[in-house]
């Protein structure tokens, strides 16, 4: 069932009770059955989100306002003091229980989270103590994931992810630098588990706590670039020409793209599972570039130096994990886009060390057209697929395949006009399908 028709459902529980069309017993099984998410909790958090930042911007600049003339235990006074308030508020709030509005419980973490922080920096720069900006947000985030966990805030653990995000790809980069450092640290151990500190927020200690849409956005971007930086640091040695990293990437699209899905998950519209659009763009992006000599031949290149590599098996395993379960869902269309980041490692065996890319380019730019016309047709023979998105995926293999092209432009114009009005008129063509099916909707 559909988010919408959930909330179509709950609406109508109240007045079938008060009819006798279902017992009070009957109406509370459903509501467990079928949760809705409240509609305010969004602009709860964005309320208390803003207020929260607001309040801690204006305490930055109240201590930056002749900061050079205070002496040492002034400013150490300055840097401790706002920490000190904003617990104490923390505490009335807590101390409220669950009569505290979210907006309070939002604001006061945030709050909070911003007077560690300042209170780091500033401590740091008092007593010039040695580090860099990455060691700044790597105990930041340490620090003040525990308040998300208390006050079962979102902004706070929005951001923590982007934290720790921010924190994993400056260290990748690091590590890939022609001057890298032996102190980096590995974040193939490290970003695992700082993404597991977000788990007593999400799904938290009942397993029933689900992210609104805007926080599942940031949850799934964080995740696949977090993934994305491991796999350029596992991928990539120092001073070293071997890079494993495009395949990698490949992988860990796979599968961010197969995350498991409740079945009332399986059901929410693709604007509401932003690591299926993420992960599926993440990966049949890679392959529309490997549909180049080039980077095909990167690629294939990129399989070979992956395969010893331990984090390769584990992004293997988890993929075929996933898959299994995708399988058993269902999940046929996101299996076939997964299934593209396998391609290369099929294509490995069969290509020379110093051969042309072309053959590689050309059965990526095939295995592209299959996969579209699967999820095309997964849609018409009764199955969930993605009709558009093969469509749009058509599109795209036919207009890079023109731009290539050694024709004139006028040609080039008249085939983009086709290709256009025929992606519209399908377009239109489906949604009347989808409009006409059995509760149906255009979208």
């Amino acid at each position: 069932m559909t988010l919408m028709h959930q909330r179509w459902l709950a609406e109508q529980l109240p007045e079938w009770e008060r009819d006798g069309i279902i017992t009070a017993a009957g109406a509370r099984l459903l509501r467990e059955r079928y949760p809705v998410e409240p509609r305010g909790g969004l602009a709860q958090m964005i309320v208390g989100a803003v207020g929260a930042l607001l309040v801690g911007t204006g305490l930055i600049a109240v201590l930056a306002y002749n900061w050079d003339d205070f002496p040492r235990w002034v400013r150490l006074g300055l840097a401790l003091g706002p920490l000190a308030a904003s617990q104490a508020a923390s505490w009335w709030v807590l101390g409220r229980g669950e009569s505290a509005k979210p907006w309070m419980r939002e604001s006061a973490a945030l709050v909070q989270t911003l007077a560690v922080g300042a209170a780091m920096a500033l401590v740091s720069q008092i007593y010039n103590l040695p580090g860099t900006w990455t060691d700044l947000v790597f105990w930041w985030c340490l620090v003040a994931v525990p308040l998300a966990w208390v006050f079962r805030s979102d902004a706070v653990a929005i951001a923590y992810l982007i934290g720790i995000a921010v924190w994993t790809v400056a260290q990748a980069e690091a590590h890939g630098s022609w001057f890298s450092r032996g102190d980096v640290a590995d974040v193939r151990i490290w970003f695992p588990l700082l993404l597991s500190g977000i788990l007593p927020r999400w799904p938290g200690p009942n397993l029933h706590d689900r992210p609104q849409p805007g926080s599942r956005l940031v949850l799934a971007g964080s995740v696949l670039v977090g993934l994305l930086a491991v796999a350029a640091y596992a991928g990539i040695r120092p001073r070293e020409p071997n890079n494993a990293s495009f395949w990698l990437a490949m992988l860990s699209g796979a599968a961010v793209l197969l995350f498991p899905l409740e079945r009332s998950g399986i059901e929410e519209p693709l604007s509401r599972k932003p690591q299926v659009l993420l992960g599926g763009c993440t990966v049949l992006g890679l392959a529309l570039i490997a549909t180049y000599e080039d980077p095909a031949r990167e690629l294939v290149k990129s399989v070979g130096f992956g395969l010893p590599l331990g984090w390769c098996w584990l992004l293997l395993a988890v993929v075929a994990g996933f898959a299994i379960l995708a399988y058993r869902q269902g999940r046929f269309a996101e299996l076939a886009i997964a299934a593209v980041a396998l391609v290369p490692l099929l294509a490995a065996p069969l290509s020379a060390p110093d051969a042309s890319g072309w053959p590689v380019a050309i059965a990526s730019s095939l295995v592209l057209l299959a996969t579209a016309i699967a999820l095309i047709a997964l849609e018409f023979i009764g199955y969930r697929g993605a009709a558009r998105i093969g469509a749009a995926l058509i599109t795209l293999l036919v207009i890079l395949r023109m731009a290539d092209a050694g024709v004139s432009l006028l040609v080039k114009g008249l085939a983009f006009i086709v290709i256009g009005s025929g992606f519209l008129g399908f377009n239109a063509f489906v949604s009347r399908r989808r409009a006409a099916a059995p509760g149906g909707t255009p979208a």
